[in-house]
């Protein structure tokens, strides 16, 4: 259970707007403490790429604690297995280990709260573990009809939510005022917590299918051409610095200098060994560590 204290701080407005943003989008919220209850402690290597800022400034904020981070094990020939970044610039190929919190087969698109929490769109939660009533736009819509069996004052709630956001007038206003921060923070709590009992309640299949997707690690869709895995509690083996990423051709004394700056950079918490070579050679470092490139 998500407990009220947790979410009601009047100096939190932010996280609390931010989550319910995802509630109202009705998002399904998957966090380590849930999903050890659904998986048990699943321990996993994986790889991640990133650029040598996010590498300085936002991974060391992640690692070994319960915020996640997106990884894959199998990808196709693409620009990600040179060393190539998602929503970074990339440059620099992390071994990572760490406990899954999701696993898919394509990337998740799934959204961070600002307490680390991640949400996941039905839909795609749907096409993982095969729940076809949410594949499609009208996912959501199904997913929330399951939560409000679970919580039969849950749909009241949130419509009301809902509506005051829509009021033109006073006399709707009055109707439906708008909800305070503990209005909020109480709506929140209730959707997480239907959502904990419905992932509960559909936890073999859950299990089962994310077991699937780790031991047997592949891509379903021409659309991004990786698998994603959600990993948590992460902390990083080796690391492989593309060269390529660096300084331009010819500019020895400039790769010299930025090899330097990220080697720096990467010390501070990598505990194997850090690599370096141009992109071509990327791809060996990921298969010797595991992953699969077609």
């Amino acid at each position: 259970m998500i407990y009220l204290k947790d979410l009601l701080f009047e100096t939190k407005v932010a996280h609390t707007q931010k989550s319910l943003q995802w509630v109202a989008q009705g998002f399904i919220p998957m966090y380590p403490k849930i999903m050890k209850q659904v998986l048990g402690d699943v321990p996993i290597t994986a790889l991640h790429n990133i650029d040598w800022y996010n590498a300085k400034v936002m991974l060391p904020k992640v690692l070994g604690k319960k915020k996640s981070i997106s990884t894959y094990t199998a990808l196709k020939n693409t620009s990600l297995s040179m060393g190539g970044g998602v929503q970074t610039s990339g440059g620099i190929i992390l071994e990572v280990e760490g406990k899954v919190l999701i696993a898919g087969t394509e990337d998740l698109g799934s959204v961070p709260d600002e307490s680390g929490r991640r949400w996941i769109n039905p839909s795609i939660f749907g096409e993982i573990v095969g729940m076809k009533q949410f594949v499609g736009g009208g996912g959501h819509i199904y997913y929330k009809k399951n939560l409000y069996k679970i919580d039969k004052k849950l749909e009241d709630i949130l419509f009301r939510y809902q509506t005051s956001l829509l009021t033109v007038n006073d006399e709707e206003r009055k109707k439906y005022p708008l909800y305070t921060n503990k209005q909020k923070a109480e709506l929140i709590k209730r959707w997480i917590d239907a959502s904990n009992k419905f992932l509960l309640k559909n936890k073999k299949k859950i299990k089962d299918t994310f077991m699937k997707n780790i031991n047997n690690p592949k891509t379903t869709t021409d659309r991004y051409g990786w698998n994603e895995l959600l990993v948590y509690d992460t902390k990083v083996k080796d690391a492989f610095i593309v060269l390529d990423a660096l300084a331009a051709p010819g500019d020895h004394e400039g790769l010299e200098k930025s090899l330097k700056h990220v080697k720096g950079i990467l010390k501070s918490y990598v505990k194997g060994k850090i690599y370096s070579g141009f992109s071509d050679v990327a791809k060996k470092f990921i298969k010797q560590r595991g992953g699969k490139v077609w």
